[in-house]
């Protein structure tokens, strides 16, 4: 995994791709046509071919490398097929099966706010996030954009502080055709043993434009009822609905761990 910026994912900064030269002059799209889900979108198989119809009959007019990037202009009705267009050129059609869906949750300035749990018995917390980087996967397709969280807490009159690592993903995690980002909250501090720490993941539903609670990973820290979900719209949004939601999710036994009212269990030793 390393750091890279977005537009590092292209092979190139050109078209690393083979066109036909009519494709050049490739027609404007119908957009009556058109449907569903747009905005950028990552080439996830490798030599893709587009074409000047949306049918695997039409002539190829353009060839993509994987983890391309182009911009979906729609779905055309009744088919699988995406019209793409890159840096502002109809390029022609690709099946849907080749691209995935991508958004950029990095931060220009950190998300700084509070979430107040008081009404359940738990800490009111200031907090900070930071963007760290973006992790690119070298063997598998996986983008995400990294965060550093510390939170000022207040709980039964006690104060303290406890950092967290967050990451959004930036593409689906199944690689599918729905704009559903994962949104992960990690608490290494408060572990039960080896790699066995607390951890609180969401889902960014992106054309529903809500978050989701998802799962909590050990489950003797889990809250009984969760709060299943607040409305976002962008990967900003969804950021700060995640975190609500996840420390939300977390029941008073970890809170109290967390606030260094009892021991981390990972800290106690076997009698």
């Amino acid at each position: 995994m390393k750091y890279q910026s977005l537009k590092g994912l292209a092979i190139a900064t050109t078209f690393a791709m083979t066109i036909a030269t009519h494709a050049l002059a490739a027609p404007m799209f119908d957009v009556s046509t058109l449907e569903g889900h747009t905005g950028p979108y990552l080439v996830i198989k490798n030599n893709v071919n587009v074409r000047d119809k949306p049918a695997s009959t039409g002539e190829k007019v353009a060839q993509l490398p994987s983890r391309d990037i182009v911009t979906v202009k729609g779905r055309v009705k009744g088919t699988q097929w995406l019209a793409i267009s890159k840096k502002g050129n109809n390029l022609g059609y690709i099946y849907a099966s080749s691209l995935t869906p991508m958004i950029d949750a990095s931060l220009k300035e950190p998300i700084t706010s509070n979430i107040d749990l008081s009404a359940d018995d738990k800490g009111v917390c200031a907090y900070n996030l930071t963007f760290e980087g973006r992790a690119i996967e070298e063997e598998t397709i996986f983008v995400s954009a990294d965060y550093q969280v510390t939170f000022n807490c207040t709980m039964d009159d006690d104060k303290f502080d406890f950092s967290a690592l967050v990451f959004m993903s930036e593409v689906p995690p199944d690689l599918g055709q729905k704009p559903i980002y994962q949104i992960t909250l990690n608490l290494p501090d408060v572990a039960t043993g080896y790699e066995e720490f607390l951890s609180a993941t969401a889902l960014f539903n992106q054309m529903e434009e809500q978050v989701i609670m998802d799962a909590v990973s050990l489950e003797q820290f889990k809250e009984k009822a969760l709060r299943d979900k607040l409305p976002a719209t962008t990967p900003q949004e969804a950021l700060q609905a995640a975190l609500k939601l996840q420390l939300s999710s977390f029941n008073k036994k970890a809170w109290r761990i967390i606030a260094g009212e009892i021991p981390n269990p990972s800290e106690l030793k076997p009698q």
